[in-house]
């Protein structure tokens, strides 16, 4: 269970240099997608609309807003889980990492979406 840490995964073979500047928040952000106040499935669903919308408009990096999951309860931030999950095992991401205070902090996540050939 992620508590309210640092989330973050590059895939094999993503330049190393740009991780790190999309880690610094560093990088021209294209989009930005809030997620607060939706549950599991409405955000899958958002998210599996959007995202290859914006691959399809070459808007290939952004920042997804999920909150810090102070609502979640005990069972720890969900949505944040969630959104971790999802970007780990998209194919179509090939980096994420937990924003920059000024973008939001741990309660968000900038994204480095996959170009389309």
């Amino acid at each position: 269970m992620i508590k309210n840490s640092t989330i973050g995964n590059c895939k094999p073979g993503f330049q190393k240099k740009r991780f790190q500047k999309l880690k610094k928040g560093e990088l021209n952000i294209a989009f930005e997608i809030d997620l607060h106040g939706k549950n599991l499935i409405e955000a899958e669903n958002f998210l599996d609309i959007w995202l290859p919308k914006l691959q399809m408009e070459d808007n290939l990096v952004g920042i997804i807003i999920h909150g810090k999951g102070y609502g979640s309860g005990p069972e720890g931030p969900k949505l944040k889980n969630f959104v971790d999950q999802y970007l780990q095992y998209n194919p179509n991401i090939l980096a994420y990492h937990s924003a920059q205070q000024k973008d939001g902090g741990t309660g968000a996540v900038y994204i480095q979406l996959k170009k389309i050939n």
